[in-house]
């Protein structure tokens, strides 16, 4: 049925354009039309959740029914888990994830995650341990001039010497530059 002017009384009209006229109400009604689609699915969504009420009630009754029999048959060992200290601990943990959200979302876009660069931390670590097990095995307790130029000879610590010769190179390009 197509809106008749007829139908709607006068003084009613004149509320409804005084009304639209407000410059509130005006950019209210401006944003739902900008926004209709968004609107159509929410609707739809909303109406869909009401017509499964029943569903989605029932399979909630039914998850309580089945934790309260898995608390009530709960092994020996997990009864005395105090369930208030738990949540009080994952309450301050998500608490502390989300100030430390900031710090980690850099972390991530960092060149910290670059796989090669973990490749490279992953090997420096390994290196570090074995050196540390290494010297509680066989600490070097005095050093001379010829034996730094005997160890010079070693291919493994030439390599390891320079490749710390490459990154101190670079790094010093990134103090300038970076």
């Amino acid at each position: 049925m197509a809106p008749d002017s007829q139908v709607i009384a006068p003084r009613t009209s004149e509320a409804l354009l005084a009304k639209l006229n407000e410059p509130r109400v005006a950019e209210a009604l401006y944003d739902l039309l900008d926004h209709l689609d968004l609107l159509a699915v929410l609707v739809e969504g909303l109406d869909a959740l009401a017509r499964r009420g029943d569903t989605i009630a029932g399979n909630l009754t039914k998850a309580v029914g089945e934790l309260r029999l898995a608390v009530s048959t709960t092994p020996e060992a997990l009864k005395p888990i105090d369930l208030p200290k738990l949540a009080s601990s994952l309450r301050i943990l998500f608490a502390a994830i989300s100030d430390a959200t900031p710090g980690l979302e850099a972390l991530f876009r960092s060149d910290l995650t670059d796989p090669r660069v973990v490749e490279v931390v992953s090997m420096a670590s390994r290196a570090l341990r074995k050196g540390a097990e290494q010297d509680k095995r066989e600490p070097v307790t005095s050093w001379t001039v010829f034996s730094l130029l005997r160890v010079l000879k070693d291919e493994d610590v030439a390599r390891g010497l320079g490749f710390l010769v490459q990154v101190a190179k670079a790094l010093g390009h990134e103090l300038n530059h970076g």
